[in-house]
Parts: C-alpha cells; sequence; structure tokens
C-alpha cells in the first residue's frame, strides 16, 4: 500500500532522461545518468552545480509534486520540506537511492548534489500498526506490526491506537478479533492523547464498532448488545461478536465533502456515521482481559465489500439521536456520576 515519486536534484535535461529510464523500469538503476555526470570536465561540473539549486519532486506520469529549494543538506530535511509541500507525513516516506539497493533510514544523512536521483515511496504501514513505544501502557503490551495481545495486563482495560493517523483519502481496514474476553470497541479517534487506561470506552471521543459484552445476557445497545458507539452515543444496535474469530470491516473516506465510515462484521454491513472533517484519524482498539488478541489489516478498496461502498454514499445515521453514553468526557461529568465500576484502575502512567 504505497505510491512512489520520483525525486531528483539532476538539471532538467538529465532529470528527464532518468524519468524516462524510470518509467521503463520501475526499480531500473540510473547508472547511465550518473556516469554521464562522471565524464563531465570539472568546469562543466561546476557549471551544472550552479545550475542544481533545487529538488524536484515528480509523480512517475511526470507530474511536478514539489520543488525543494535550495537543496537540504539532509534527508531529515528533505522530508520535512516535502511534507509541508506534498502533505506526505514524513512518517509514511522512503527514500530509496537510485539503484534500489538502500533505504535512507539515516535521518542525519547529508544529500549529494551530484548522482542523486532517487524514488519516494510513500509507505502507510505505520497507519495500520500499533503504537507501542508511546503507549503509557506500553509495559502491558505485546504489539508486533497491526497484532496487539496483552498477557500482562495489570488494569482495567488499554486504548491501543495506531502509530500514524489517516488525513485523507479512502482506506480499508480490518480487525481480525482472535479472541475477546469481555468487551471491545474497534474505530478510531481525533485524540491520540486517549491512548493508555485515562478513558473508558464509553467515555471515548470515537466512532467505534462497541463489540458487546461477553458471557453475559445484557440487552442494551450501551452495555450488552454490539453497537455503534460515537461521539457520547450508542447510536445503533450492530451484530453483537462471538469471543472468537469474528472480522470487523472499517471503511474510512476522509475525502467526501461530509466524511464518513462504515463497518461490517464478516462482510455484511452493519451502518455508516459521518466522522470530522479535515481532522486526522487515528485507528483504536480496546483490550481489556489478558487473553485478548486483536490483528489489524489494511487491505485494497477492491476488497472492500459493494455495500459497505454504497453505505457512505447514502444516508448516514444521526449520531446526536442516539441513546447518550452516561459519563461521556463531552460533558465533563461529574465524578459522582460516574459508576465506580467504570473508574481506570490507575493513573494514566499504568503502573499498580
Amino acid at each position: 500500500f504505497c505510491s512512489i515519486h520520483f525525486v531528483s536534484t539532476a538539471p532538467a535535461a538529465r532529470r528527464c532522461l532518468a524519468q524516462t529510464q524510470l518509467l521503463g523500469s520501475l526499480c531500473a538503476p540510473m547508472s547511465a545518468v550518473c556516469a554521464e555526470r562522471q565524464s563531465e570536465s570539472p568546469n562543466e561540473r561546476m557549471e551544472q552545480k550552479e545550475l542544481v539549486a533545487s529538488v524536484t519532486v515528480w509523480t512517475l506520469a511526470g507530474r511536478e509534486l514539489a520543488v525543494v529549494a535550495p537543496v537540504p543538506k539532509d534527508v531529515a530535511s528533505l522530508k520535512a520540506v516535502i511534507s509541508a509541500q506534498c502533505g506526505i507525513p514524513v512518517a509514511l516516506q522512503r527514500l530509496v537511492e537510485q539503484d534500489g539497493d538502500r533505504v535512507l533510514d539515516d535521518e542525519d544523512e547529508s544529500l549529494q548534489l551530484e548522482c542523486s536521483d532517487f524514488l519516494l515511496v510513500v509507505d502507510e504501514t505505520p497507519m495500520s500498526s500499533w503504537d507501542h513505544t508511546e503507549n503509557p501502557c506500553h509495559a502491558q503490551l505485546q504489539i508486533d506490526g497491526g497484532v496487539v495481545k496483552c498477557p500482562e495486563l495489570r488494569v482495567d482495560f488499554v486504548n491501543v491506537i495506531t502509530k500514524e493517523p489517516m488525513r485523507s483519502g479512502v482506506h480499508y481496514f480490518q480487525f481480525k478479533m482472535d479472541h475477546i474476553g469481555d468487551e471491545q470497541w474497534c474505530g478510531v479517534v481525533a485524540d491520540p492523547g486517549q491512548a493508555g487506561q485515562s478513558v473508558p470506552g464509553r467515555f471515548l471521543t470515537a466512532w467505534a464498532y462497541y463489540c458487546g459484552r461477553m458471557g453475559t445476557r445484557f440487552s442494551s445497545i450501551v452495555d450488552g448488545l454490539g453497537s455503534l458507539h460515537a461521539q457520547g452515543h450508542a447510536v445503533k444496535q450492530f451484530a453483537k461478536l462471538q469471543p472468537a474469530g469474528d472480522v470487523i470491516g472499517m471503511l474510512v473516506d476522509l475525502d467526501r465533502d461530509v466524511p464518513a465510515i462504515a463497518f461490517e462484521l464478516n462482510g455484511t454491513l452493519q451502518g455508516a456515521c459521518p466522522i470530522p472533517k479535515d481532522t486526522p484519524l487515528w485507528v483504536l482498539t480496546v483490550v481489556d482481559t489478558s487473553q485478548d488478541h486483536v490483528e489489524l489489516v489494511k487491505l485494497p478498496l477492491a476488497d472492500a465489500p459493494q455495500e459497505s461502498i454504497e453505505a457512505l454514499r447514502g444516508a448516514l445515521l444521526e449520531v446526536s439521536q442516539g441513546t447518550k453514553l452516561t459519563g461521556w468526557v463531552g460533558d465533563a461529568p461529574d465524578i459522582d456520576d460516574i459508576p465506580p465500576e467504570s473508574w481506570p484502575s490507575s493513573g494514566s502512567d499504568c503502573e499498580l
């Protein structure tokens, strides 16, 4: 799940030659371009150096995305400017040397003005990888990419979010629910500060599929039944999940005039609702027993059910018409109104 752009510090004529070679073979070496430059006399190279005053980012189709001038001193500086001009987050940028043999992972690496044609790969992996390092409860989590387990869980629950948010585009995810010990929420949040265990599930500022409570016969969409929980409201009953084996699909469209999210269970549409516009959204899951096991995967849009795609284009659920979730943080509740069983079991640092 990436797009590839061409980045060049070459003068225009050589840049066009390099692009032609690249279009012919995506990962073809640019040795011919470099060899041509190396054959130049010192005076010619000095003249070309004076001409090379910028870095240009192109699509493979030849459309100019950005011009960076002067040439940044290092990889980190170049990525920062590309981010500012193109809107491609630094965390999603992978710069690959012209021969495809090396990724420029060292942010402090200096940029050379000669033979510095390379590929910019937009890698969306961080949008579907759980953030372990920045989670206040990281010591109680076992995370491997999109897989989260918590055999060392010592608190009532932990909210887990991805490393990077979605900022634009249309995205399709699946949550593979390998085990649900009690209850879980799967969806998106606009505030990464909700990671950890300071905000209980029903208090989240989120748009999420509430899986229901396992092992009970509670018949409320607030607690017990599967449902859509969004912005402090239990909006609509969804199918309740089984303790293991179900798959939640989530289709997010941030490019609509009214951005929206649709949820399905095992391929069957459950419902769709609006989400904030021009707001970064992190994918969320909540684990609350030591047996919980969730795998997040990001799939091509072609894998999204047609029913979900059509739901985003149709009438959306009215979130404000749902049943209020008592004590939602958006209402700034008095602590006396929050039932003790819903209190976080320790401070936000997750240490007991």
